[in-house]
């Protein structure tokens, strides 16, 4: 959806033959700034003129008056073109400047016209002179007033913008942190409800027909409550000043090794981490790896499955940490990824309803790093997590107090 803010400088003509010829009127907009520059350079042009029809007037005096007063701010308009056109000044507003320039020209030259009628210079070469120095700084001054009006207007415009986008951010805030209570106190809360029941049920029934099908309800309620986490993960990090907070990657790995450690008894985990990895982020790190864990292991068909778990610190963060970066390798002794499926590996499933990979890309570009799949093969695989490093002397608040709060 796109969304135009209204210019009350433009009249509801203008904006009807801007919709009606769209092309002609950005052309005509366009020109604005080479108005203002070719108003410069026809003034060059008579002022060379002038000195041609009257080489007498070529002394020292008369070229150095003719230069200050009529050249140097002929030069001027022509930059004040260019100082136009790369300005941030929207393109609908230089009409109006160039109204000023043109207005600021005949304006000035019609307060001069009565003393030089009165008082009338003693030749025509100072006449026309006196006439185009008017035109000229006039023009000049113009021009100077219509650009500072429309850089203040700009500013305003850009600063109610800016204020209506903070507001928009604000209620968008409110929204995840209303979403995020009610599938933790709604959504959630009833699928563990319905899938405890299911197991109450299921080990007082004997009838295996219905135990089966508890047990679909229980797999489903399962499934669900993955999902609501998942969700619940992404509302999490997009929650907004918590992101910027620092955590230490090293706690949060070995939190998530150990988990699945206990999940999966047959499988082996291996970890070479630093004693301590701060990066910018919150407690929402925890499902970019889970993931990342589960799907080594859960997709791993070897008969003694393998993960190892690598972190490692860019060299620039020891003299730079605001620079640096965290590296994380996740590498899995399964049978790789089928070539098919690499393209898509960090795309939503549709026949899934777990966000998976799709996630742990998500939240990983949210805390501003990235999550790729470096190598695979019928060797296994290697995932890299990629991760801004921040320094550890930053302000640290806790962070986990805060998330588990927010869960």
């Amino acid at each position: 959806m796109s969304h135009e803010t209204s210019d009350p400088d433009r009249t509801a003509s203008e904006r009807n033959r801007d919709q009606s010829s769209p092309s002609g009127s950005r052309r005509r907009r366009e020109c604005g700034p080479w108005f203002v520059s070719g108003f410069g350079g026809l003034s060059v042009c008579v002022l060379v003129a002038w000195w041609f029809a009257f080489p007498d007037q070529h002394t020292a005096t008369g070229f150095a008056l003719s230069i200050v007063s009529t050249g140097i701010p002929s030069l001027g308009l022509g930059w004040g073109g260019v100082r136009l056109a790369r300005s941030d000044v929207d393109a609908h507003r230089y009409a109006r400047v160039c109204k000023w320039c043109f207005g600021g020209a005949i304006g000035f030259l019609a307060i001069n016209l009565p003393t030089m009628i009165v008082f009338p210079w003693y030749d025509l070469a100072g006449t026309i002179s006196w006439a185009h120095f008017a035109v000229t700084t006039g023009a000049v001054g113009g021009f100077a007033v219509g650009y500072v009006e429309a850089r203040a207007i700009q500013r305003e415009v850009e600063a109610t913008a800016a204020t209506v986008r903070a507001n928009q951010l604000e209620d968008e805030r409110e929204l995840l942190t209303y979403l995020n209570d009610l599938l933790r106190h709604e959504v959630l809360n009833s699928a563990q409800i319905i899938g405890g029941h299911a197991t109450l049920l299921r080990e007082e029934c004997d009838d295996d027909r219905v135990r089966n099908r508890l047990t679909t309800i229980e797999r489903k309620s399962d499934d669900l409550i993955d999902v609501i986490e998942d969700v619940r993960a992404m509302l999490n990090a997009n929650r907004g000043p918590e992101t910027a907070a620092v955590v230490d990657l090293t706690d949060v790995i070995e939190d998530q090794v150990a988990a699945y450690r206990a999940r999966f008894g047959d499988a082996v985990f291996k970890t070479e981490l630093p004693d301590s990895a701060p990066v910018s982020g919150n407690e929402g790190l925890t499902w970019v790896f889970a993931n990342l864990l589960e799907n080594a292991i859960e997709h791993n068909d070897s008969e003694s499955p393998r993960v190892r778990v690598t972190v490692e610190t860019a060299s620039a963060a020891e003299t730079k940490p605001e620079t640096g970066t965290v590296t994380v390798t996740i590498a899995d002794n399964g049978s790789g990824i089928p070539e098919k499926t690499r393209e898509t590996l960090f795309e939503r499933k549709s026949k899934n309803h777990g966000l998976g990979l799709y996630l742990s890309r998500i939240l990983a570009d949210r805390y501003g790093g990235t999550v790729e799949l470096d190598e695979t093969g019928p060797d296994g695989s290697v995932f890299v997590v990629t991760l801004p490093h921040a320094s550890p002397d930053a302000d640290e608040p806790d962070e986990r107090d805060e998330f588990e709060t927010a869960i």
